[in-house]
């Protein structure tokens, strides 16, 4: 009997850490695109690091020369990646609130430092005045910054 409930134990145990490898709690994939052709920066601010990171860079909302608009991380974006969740909003307020619908944006998520590009359905409502660097794991904030 000990044997079979170690045994029901450690099946259980896989399950669990094999689900944590998929695309935990409905987070997206990795969306950024690259772009080729030159943009304009419309606004943008410099990331405030949160909750102990290392977060540097810039977000910007961008919009090339045919007309795109983007959210851009700058080529020296940096944070924690350890936890495979970070992921990228845009927010009314410098704090992402999740419980309160319309307060926020989801945009994508970031595997890598550097430079990203995320594709947006034309510009961004005039509300959102912040770009939130978020661990979805931990549900933390990794950074901030103000657009303007």
């Amino acid at each position: 009997m000990e044997t079979t409930n170690k045994i029901i134990f450690i099946l259980m145990l896989l399950l669990m850490v094999s689900s944590c490898n998929e695309n935990l709690g409905g987070m997206p994939d990795e969306n950024s695109v690259e772009i080729m052709e030159p943009f304009k920066i419309l606004k943008g601010g410099t990331l405030n690091r949160q909750s102990g990171t290392n977060t540097t860079g810039m977000v910007q909302i961008v919009q090339s020369d045919s007309g795109m608009h983007f959210l851009r991380l700058s080529e020296n974006f940096n944070t924690k990646f350890s936890t495979g969740t970070v992921t990228v909003y845009l927010s009314t307020t410098s704090s992402l609130r999740l419980n309160e619908a319309g307060s926020f944006q989801l945009i994508g998520r970031v595997n890598t430092p550097g430079e990203h590009f995320y594709e947006l359905n034309g510009l961004p409502d005039e509300k959102f005045t912040h770009g939130i660097i978020w661990c979805g794991a931990a549900g933390i904030p990794f950074g901030n910054a103000l657009l303007e």
